[in-house]
């Protein structure tokens, strides 16, 4: 059974990387955790699989956010990964729906909206940098495509997909990052660009046709060569632990929780993984002796 995996190489005899990236399985998860409409999914997948791919070059528990914070009806999509394979992520309003596009696709860049795209990377030595540029269509790829290109300097070509049935479940989902190396010539980028225009079906149908990542893979990169150098298996992952929550209790101070006691229980949600988390009257009285 085929199952979420990342993938990083080199093409054109070490003149370009490449990562390209599963997230089927991932991407459903996250749907079924936060019950999405399919526009929302295909938002919220887009952006947790380019945070993975950008997530695959950090160093040990470093980790990245990109957050759209847009004017469209989804109000707002953030997704957090690291370099492990995991992520995770929501979307503020997650039962928009939409009218499809002229072309039968869902439209993420009418629900996504006009605004900015952040990216924070948190390093080990705990500092946190953040670039913002403004979105150029919403669509996600592109404007990762555009912060990469004014923020870091690096030209690269970008695909994201998702591929919601009628049912709602998510058929396919994956994402391709190809980027020039020092000494890639005129040439090369043309032959990537070449490559990318023949492509006659898009990065989630070829997901969910393909067997393997590496069927995937030939149908992507078609006559240019290409080596793998590294396998990572992906997955939804959360941090969230009602020992960390409970900590989130204790900043709302005694005055909040002696409210949350007069009802005798608590309830706290995780944004980013839906997990409920309850909280008995025994539990309150001690999170109320820690304030």
């Amino acid at each position: 059974m085929q199952h979420d995996e990342l993938l990083i190489g080199t093409m054109l005899e070490g003149r370009a990387r490449w990562v390209a990236v599963r997230t089927t399985d991932t991407v459903e998860e996250a749907r079924r955790r936060h019950g999405m409409s399919p526009v929302a999914t295909a938002a919220l997948g887009r952006l947790m699989t380019g945070t993975l791919i950008l997530a695959s070059s950090l160093k040990g528990d470093e980790s990245i956010t990109l957050r759209l914070l847009g004017d469209g009806p989804l109000k707002g999509v953030v997704a957090v990964g690291n370099a492990q394979g995991e992520v995770r992520g929501y979307v503020q309003e997650p039962l928009v729906d939409l009218p499809l596009k002229d072309s039968g696709k869902l439209d993420v860049g009418a629900a996504v909206g006009c605004g900015e795209l952040a990216v924070s990377r948190s390093l080990q030595n705990g500092e946190v940098y953040t670039g913002m540029v403004p979105m150029v269509s919403g669509e996600i790829a592109e404007d990762l495509v555009h912060y990469l290109l004014t923020s870091e300097q690096i030209p690269s070509a970008m695909l994201l997909g998702v591929l919601v049935e009628k049912d709602y479940h998510v058929a396919g989902a994956g994402g391709l990052l190809i980027q020039p190396l020092p000494g890639a010539t005129e040439e090369d980028i043309q032959a990537i660009e070449s490559q990318l225009g023949q492509l006659d079906t898009g990065i989630s149908e070829l997901v969910a046709q393909s067997q393997s990542m590496d069927e995937m893979l030939e149908r992507l990169m078609g006559q240019l060569t290409f080596h793998v150098l590294e396998r990572r298996e992906v997955e939804f992952s959360c941090t969230c632990t009602k020992d960390r929550l409970s900590d989130t209790l204790v900043s709302i101070g005694k005055e909040g929780i002696a409210d949350l006691i007069t009802d005798q229980k608590a309830e706290m949600v995780c944004h980013f993984c839906n997990e409920h988390y309850q909280f008995t009257l025994e539990e309150l009285q001690e999170i109320s002796g820690r304030c």
